[in-house]
């Protein structure tokens, strides 16, 4: 992949493929069914769990796909003719730092470490900016391991791996492995785990109201592109480097940089979305998809309905990271 002025231009792999915040706290069950209706909500609001400090609960509902949730020429996880229950499920209110990063995993692997030339904004502190340069199986161990260290239930298995605790960094592969691909979610689990696409459009939209609305926002936090600076670090604003997370404005539930800043691994195998796509997503693939644009790259490619992906071993593009959520017990 080709780096310039000491970024990764991951718009190549369009074409190809193309104080320390607290964070909280094919396979598997499904963290959804399919069903009919228009957006109803599926919680009684008195009843609605509190989530943890760091994290937003988002109260779930069904979603019946439509032409209204495409922008900017994508039509994401909302396709005509899908109909999705989302599960009210807790989501951080933030991308995974890298103090988070390093205090679970014993490594920084980010590109933008501090050293000169990657320093932080003024007036942002170093460790508060998004980890990056982290593949997808970085992620579900980082989701494994945290879990542990919390007394949580992991969410994730994959074959001949019975201590997650005492995994190293170094032996989570570093290109395509069968096993690492045959990882079972168990969505019924209190751990952390990575939101599914559907429920990281979901979120990006407003959660039930925002999935409601006659015109869901293009974007997360705002439908106006000239408005886009203060929810998204982007091309237009970030110097062409992460910021710390949380400096920007969060969408309608509390969710910051959801547009924005950098990339976000789900959980989804990527494939095109149709009617009968299951909730989390193909079965089976050779790419993870992850969501939300970064700051490199132009507003169009904020939108809350863009798609892109890459192989799960990816761990050369600083621009991409990943936010943690948990299922709502």
């Amino acid at each position: 992949m080709k780096k310039i002025r000491g970024f990764v231009i991951i718009f190549f792999i369009f074409i190809i493929t193309v104080t320390v915040v607290s964070c909280g706290g094919g396979g598997g069950g499904s963290p959804s069914g399919t069903s009919g209706g228009s957006n109803t909500a599926t919680n009684n609001p008195s009843s609605v769990p509190t989530a943890s400090a760091g994290f937003v609960t988002v109260v779930g509902s069904t979603v019946t796909g439509g032409s209204k949730f495409a922008n900017n020429g994508n039509t994401g996880a909302f396709v005509d003719g899908r109909t999705i229950t989302i599960s009210t499920f807790f989501m951080s209110d933030h991308e995974v730092t890298q103090a988070e990063f390093q205090a679970v995993m014993g490594i920084n692997p980010s590109y933008f470490n501090g050293t000169s030339g990657r320093e932080a904004a003024a007036g942002e502190t170093q460790t508060n900016r998004p980890v990056e340069q982290v593949s997808w199986y970085d992620a579900i161990t980082y989701c494994n391991k945290k879990s542990i260290a919390d007394g949580l239930n992991p969410c994730y298995s994959i074959s001949g791996i019975t201590d997650w605790a005492n995994l190293a960094y170094g032996s989570i592969p570093t290109s395509g492995d069968a096993t690492w691909n045959a990882v079972i979610c168990n969505f019924t689990a209190n751990g952390y785990r990575l939101p599914t696409e559907a429920e990281w459009e979901y979120a990006a939209l407003g959660g039930a109201a925002g999935v409601s609305a006659a015109d869901p926002t293009d974007y997360a936090g705002t439908n106006d592109s000239a408005s886009l600076g203060n929810y998204a670090w982007n091309s237009s604003n970030s110097s062409i480097k992460t910021h710390e997370v949380k400096k920007k404005s969060p969408n309608a539930i509390n969710l910051f940089d959801m547009s924005g800043n950098v990339f976000e691994w789900c959980w989804d195998w990527d494939g095109t979305i149709s009617s009968s796509t299951p909730a989390a997503g193909a079965p089976s693939g050779a790419n993870r998809v992850f969501r939300g644009s970064s700051y490199v790259l132009t507003a169009v490619y904020c939108s809350a309905a863009y798609r892109i992906r890459s192989v799960p071993y990816m761990r050369d593009s600083n621009n991409l990271g990943f936010r943690v959520c948990r299922t709502a017990q």
